[in-house]
């Protein structure tokens, strides 16, 4: 039986995460490891959520954030470097959940805060306040459980980038349900992430022994890399959405347009225009100009309409600009 421990301070989401899968996949019989990172300005979303029901994405993104999506189940978190990420794990006969929650509980209570293990996933104070939520993945190799300590995060961002747009929006994705949640420095002043990632270490080793403690070097190799560029990718991030449908309207000093879209992977699969404008052309236009492009409008700035003219670019053009700025 080997036990591992192991924390990094890159504070990167797509790194960290393609960090704990290397991790994971390294994971022999009888091993168990602790793996400790953190997120700067992040939200996270679980591998079936739809990116754009969950957060402002691109108001995230244009004030410096990340938006990652890990591959266990679950709701959209956030997180900054107020926030401390904890992942466990271990061949299947090593996984136990009940003593991995027992060294996050022992880590509180070296702060002289009591927790509970909640429902499926939560940890919470003796009042009730969520301040650590939890996923889960198995293969047959190894199993994962990794949770979030809220240290001292800035809950304003919570609302800030949690809030679902206000489109219109049938989805088949999974909404996240809000909780009432608490950092743990309302409780001890005390508690910092480096106290915490002491308290953490202390605590596994308590529970389950000697460990040897693994080097940050030689995380940066070919198989961590091309995880970090998967994780990344807006195929990643925004491709794996659910299909949905969204609509939009708005008047422009040329008219009034209202659109429907409908997203799978967000690409535009079909797309259908209604305008009150004097140019009957224009709607058939942008339906051939939108449809089969990424939601994100990225490749469509440059494009110029076959036929179009420049007064017609310049309105295709004006609403272009509309959409991309609505998607937060």
């Amino acid at each position: 039986m080997s036990n591992y421990f192991i924390q990094t301070y890159t504070f990167n989401p797509w790194w960290n995460l393609a960090v704990e899968k290397y991790l994971a996949d390294g994971i022999q019989p009888g091993d168990r490891l602790l793996y400790l990172w953190q997120n700067e300005n992040t939200v996270v979303i679980g591998r079936n959520q739809n990116a754009l029901r969950e957060c402002r994405a691109q108001l995230l993104e244009e004030q410096g954030g990340y938006l990652a999506r890990r591959t266990t189940g679950g709701g959209a978190v956030y997180h900054d470097l107020g926030n401390l990420c904890f992942t466990f794990a271990a061949s299947p006969e090593k996984y136990n959940l009940e003593r991995q929650m027992s060294v996050v509980q022992q880590a509180c209570q070296k702060f002289g805060i009591e927790t509970h293990f909640s429902g499926r996933n939560d940890m919470i104070t003796d009042k009730g306040y969520k301040f650590s939520g939890n996923a889960f993945s198995v293969t047959s190799r190894c199993r994962i459980q990794h949770g979030t300590l809220m240290v001292h995060v800035d809950v304003s961002k919570l609302g800030e980038y949690l809030t679902p747009s206000k489109e219109k929006m049938k989805s088949k994705g999974i909404k996240s349900v809000q909780s009432r949640v608490c950092n743990l420095q309302d409780l001890n002043p005390a508690v910092t992430t480096d106290g915490m990632r002491q308290a953490l270490k202390e605590a596994f080793a308590a529970e389950y022994g000697e460990f040897t403690e693994l080097s940050t070097e030689g995380l940066d190799n070919p198989k961590v890399q091309e995880t970090y560029k998967l994780y990344s990718s807006w195929e990643w991030k925004f491709g794996k959405s659910p299909e949905c449908e969204t609509v939009y309207s708005k008047r422009f000093d040329w008219g009034e347009v209202e659109i429907y879209l409908k997203l799978n992977t967000l690409y535009i699969s079909q797309c259908k225009v209604y305008s009150d404008a004097l140019d009957v052309e224009l709607p058939g236009m942008l339906e051939g100009l939108l449809t089969g492009q990424r939601y994100d409008m990225q490749d469509v700035w440059a494009q110029k309409v076959e036929g179009a003219t420049p007064e017609q670019q310049e309105r295709l053009a004006q609403v272009v600009e509309w959409l991309s700025g609505i998607r937060e």
